[in-house]
């Protein structure tokens, strides 16, 4: 899989396109007026093939001019990745695994305490992994 799509289907999460914490805060800057997607990649800090493999396949609101050339609108960009990356809410009996990419429902959960932390553990129905999840820290 590419670096970070947040797809959601049949509640599993597919990871492509999605940013790190420097480049979202770059979003915030976007402003409303049209970029080509070379002009954004450089805005934001990713890479221009990420604008064509991922963004405009999952929908990214944009529009060609009469030449066929790109041109997205900044703050639609970043109103549609917030909506399209949004984070996932887990219940209190869930939890995250990263391989199967999906919140599954904890089951024969062991509480540990290692390094302040208190977590629990079990493992995913779906493929096995171990599975922890942070419940507190200790004081």
């Amino acid at each position: 899989m590419n670096q970070g799509t947040m797809k959601k289907k049949d509640n599993v999460i597919e990871l492509r396109g999605r940013l790190d914490g420097r480049q979202r805060n770059r979003l915030k800057r976007l402003l409303n007026m049209l970029y080509t997607p070379r002009e954004l990649s450089e805005e934001v800090g990713f890479n221009l093939q990420q604008v064509y493999r991922v963004y405009i396949p999952l929908g990214c609101p944009h529009e060609r001019d009469s030449r066929g050339h790109i041109w997205i609108n900044g703050s639609e960009f970043y109103d549609w990745y917030l909506d399209t990356y949004s984070k996932v809410i887990l219940e209190e009996n869930e939890a995250f695994c990263l391989t199967c990419k999906r919140a599954v429902e904890m089951v024969d959960v062991k509480r540990q305490r290692k390094n302040g932390l208190v977590y629990e553990e079990c493992m995913c129905q779906v493929c096995g992994r171990k599975i922890a999840k942070i419940v507190d820290r200790m004081k």
